[in-house]
């Protein structure tokens, strides 16, 4: 049983880990092959603390993934209208995109947020310059959490290794 809730927790890191370029699901993922190898353990490996540590990390990507897109589109000009735009166009993107058996849902997301944005703003303020600026500021604040839950991704990773005894396995000795 321990064996076959490793390769459960391997699949969800990898799959997770790949994830995070394309959606916002690959740290979920990563928790929770975490959570479901800690429970069939019996917690003796992954105990509820570092859980809670994975968590913590998950929430913070999830919520930075917000932040980027609102300060960057707000540092290019965006009004509060257009920053609601690219977070409703994302969202649609993502779903829209989904429907190309989810490899569209990363371009997806990223033509929903620039439309988003650039539609409501132009509708707005009437100024193509400002409304590009807008749409490329949201996709820059999405570029940038993309970075942000790789290095998160990684982190969590890393926990999960170190806990697991996989860490020192593949750390060279001495």
């Amino acid at each position: 049983m321990e064996i076959t809730a490793a390769t459960l927790l391997l699949i969800f890191a990898i799959i997770g880990f790949i994830m995070v370029f394309f959606s916002s699901w690959g740290t979920l993922l990563i928790m929770l092959g975490a959570a479901v190898f800690s429970f069939v353990t019996n917690f003796q490996v992954i105990d509820v603390k570092t859980l809670v540590i994975l968590f913590i990390l998950y929430l913070a990507g999830e919520v930075l993934e917000y932040i980027f897109i609102i300060l960057i589109a707000k540092k290019l000009g965006a009004s509060n209208i257009a920053v609601a735009g690219a977070i409703v166009g994302g969202i649609l993107g993502a779903i829209f995109g989904a429907s190309f058996f989810g490899v569209g849902t990363a371009l997806g997301i990223l033509m929903g947020l620039f439309l988003g944005a650039f539609m409501v703003e132009l509708l707005i303020q009437r100024d193509l310059v400002k409304s590009l600026k807008a749409g490329l500021g949201s996709v820059l604040g999405r570029l940038l959490s993309i970075a942000t839950k790789i290095a998160i991704a990684a982190v969590m990773i890393l926990i999960i290794a170190a806990k697991t005894g996989m860490l020192s396995k593949i750390l060279p000795k001495g």
